[in-house]
């Protein structure tokens, strides 16, 4: 490889030419001095080299005497950057502060002291089943941009998870817990949702953690359901539900009033729960999923299905068409091999 180096260097210079044999350029150059004999002599230990004085170790007793030295009662509340100095203003050296640093790390000495400061314990992910409609709601609060720059409308929205419905909203102009809890308390009603049987998800926002709304739930006998914090995937039909209503063609820029955002929102969700057909679903409406019925619906389309096969079974390679069936059970987290 070097002989290479020789041919190519005097025509493309020596820097290029080691570059292309993949050679080091100042490696050469050493080898090239030490066979000349103008290269000096490597440092070693007992020349004082830096470098490999570097890998010296404080000896295990002196090691033991700076931690108890670091440890007395007159250096508990301070760092390792202020017991050096003062140290210093003692005439005392003991090390670095560095390596204070280190020999309290292997004692575990090093962490926050400050009072009440501990680690909380993890959240467990949230995990809501539902197999029929009013057995698990989810909710949320989304802001609607109002007529001018930093005003906005507050859109309150209850979902069933299993149907897709919107069950209840409202609009208002502030995030309050009692708008909630009165919405909250008004499609109960109008559901007609007994006790011990409906879960209400929602994440973790002031709203939805308040004793307004814990009360409530605990004087309807709903079971409140909360997400992790800071994870949205824990509540997604709710999350969904905003996209389309904000990724309707007509949906505005922004709402010239309250009363226009709530007009909007009334036609929203009469074409949501009755025309929409939601992929979730099977491609029904959820209004039809809500009310039992879309299994007469499946039934139909079925029927027309196998019409098209019998006419023309040339026309199906695999298996006779199917209609989509509607969903025997719908999650949030749904468990896995490993949750389990």
């Amino acid at each position: 490889m070097n002989a290479a180096v020789d041919a190519w260097a005097p025509k493309v210079g020596e820097t290029r030419a080691c570059a292309a044999f993949a050679v080091a350029a100042r490696t050469r150059r050493y080898r090239r001095q030490q066979a000349e004999g103008r290269a000096a002599p490597r440092p070693s230990r007992a020349s004082g080299c830096p470098r490999l004085l570097a890998a010296w170790r404080i000896p295990d007793s002196e090691r033991e005497r700076i931690v108890s030295l670091l440890c007395e009662p007159r250096f508990c509340d301070l760092a390792p950057a202020q017991i050096y100095h003062r140290l210093l203003d003692d005439g005392v050296y003991v090390c670095s502060i560095r390596q204070m640093y280190r020999l309290l790390n292997e004692k575990g000495l090093v962490r926050d002291r400050r009072r009440g400061h501990k680690r909380t314990a993890g959240y467990t992910a949230p995990q809501v089943h539902a197999t029929r409609p009013n057995m698990a709601w989810s909710w949320d609060i989304s802001r609607l941009a109002g007529p001018e720059a930093r005003v906005y409308f507050f859109l309150y929205l209850i979902i069933d998870v299993y149907s897709r419905k919107i069950v209840g909203w409202t609009i208002d102009t502030t995030e309050s817990d009692k708008i909630a809890r009165r919405l909250i308390n008004t499609t109960a009603k109008r559901e007609g949702i007994n006790a011990d049987t409906l879960v209400l998800h929602s994440d973790r926002g002031a709203q939805m953690t308040s004793l307004t709304v814990a009360d409530l739930l605990e004087r309807l006998g709903v079971t409140r359901s909360l997400s992790r914090p800071r994870v949205s995937n824990d509540n997604p039909y709710s999350e969904a539900a905003f996209k389309t209503v904000k990724y309707r063609p007509d949906y505005p820029k922004r709402f010239e009033n309250i009363a226009a955002a709530r007009a909007w929102m009334r036609t929203f969700t009469a074409w949501y729960n009755t025309d929409h057909y939601h992929s979730g679903i099977g491609y029904h409406h959820p209004a039809d999923v809500h009310d039992g019925t879309a299994t007469s619906t499946m039934t139909k389309r079925q029927t027309v299905l196998d019409a098209a096969y019998h006419a023309h079974p040339d026309r199906f390679r695999n298996n006779p068409p199917a209609a989509p069936a509607l969903p025997a059970e719908a999650w949030i987290n749904k468990p896995t091999k490993q949750t389990t």
